[in-house]
């Protein structure tokens, strides 16, 4: 029971970073550059991705231990699959899974790889179209990660009533 409890407490944390950028992003940062002109943008834009892309244990790695991690909770107590805690897991599991990491993949990261190739001293014309479209998925996939968060929050106070034996 103790691994099942560190291991839950390890992903609500990591959702909870997540949703932190997402909220610092839908808040600060994407009001700020939506200030800016096509140079201006360019290269900030470029340097944000740089940056939270390098740092060996920054988003990617926080975003993977939200993923991952909780398949150890959910295949160890798979014959609980009625409990309070293991459908809400399970849930804010998915929901992350698919709703802020399938998405992030599969529809924000290919509009970061585009603004990469950019040229910052001639950004393409239709630079502002990329920069909403960004925009627009974020707002989609933070309160997204917020859904996560709470159901993890809610699975947490489940946890007990849990049992690991046999």
């Amino acid at each position: 029971m103790r691994s099942i409890r560190i291991v839950h407490v390890v992903v609500t944390f990591c959702v909870a970073l997540f949703a932190g950028l997402l909220y610092t992003f839908q808040q600060g940062v994407i009001p700020t550059l939506n200030t800016l002109n096509a140079l201006e943008y360019a290269k900030v834009e470029q340097a944000l991705i740089r940056n939270l892309d390098a740092f060996p244990t920054g988003v990617i790695v926080v975003a993977n231990l939200a993923m991952l991690l909780p398949l150890y909770p959910l295949i160890r107590l798979r014959k609980q699959r009625n409990t309070a805690y293991w459908r809400l897991l399970g849930l804010g599991w998915l929901i992350f899974f698919f709703g802020v990491g399938v998405f992030t993949i599969a529809l924000n990261v290919p509009i970061n790889n585009a603004v990469l190739t950019w040229d910052p001293a001639a950004p393409p014309a239709d630079w502002e179209a990329a920069r909403s479209a960004w925009n627009n998925l974020n707002a989609i996939r933070t309160p997204i990660n917020y859904v996560s968060l709470v159901l993890l929050l809610w699975a947490a106070f489940e946890l007990p009533k849990v049992s690991t034996d046999k």
